[in-house]
């Protein structure tokens, strides 16, 4: 039997900035690792006000994603198997 289920994603995007160049990075979080908009855009917020050294950018953003998925079970007595 199929069930549907939600994540939600929160992609954290930045790119550093300065003198010798740039370097970009990032991360993703889920609602399954108990993350919620609040701390998502609490980290987005606290890595923004770091004080970075003069010359230095280094601005991070955060996407929010509502992913559905669908999950099926298998059934391999049938002929021929299959996923319900």
């Amino acid at each position: 039997m199929s069930s549907q289920n939600t994540v939600t994603e929160y992609q954290f995007n930045f790119s550093v900035n300065g003198p010798q160049g740039e370097s970009d990075g990032g991360f993703i979080l889920t609602s399954l690792a108990g993350v919620t908009d609040t701390i998502a855009l609490g980290i987005a917020t606290a890595f923004n006000s770091q004080p970075w050294p003069t010359g230095v950018t280094n601005p991070m953003t955060v996407t929010k994603q509502d992913k559905v998925f669908t999950v099926y079970t298998t059934n391999l007595t049938a002929k021929p198997p299959s996923f319900t």
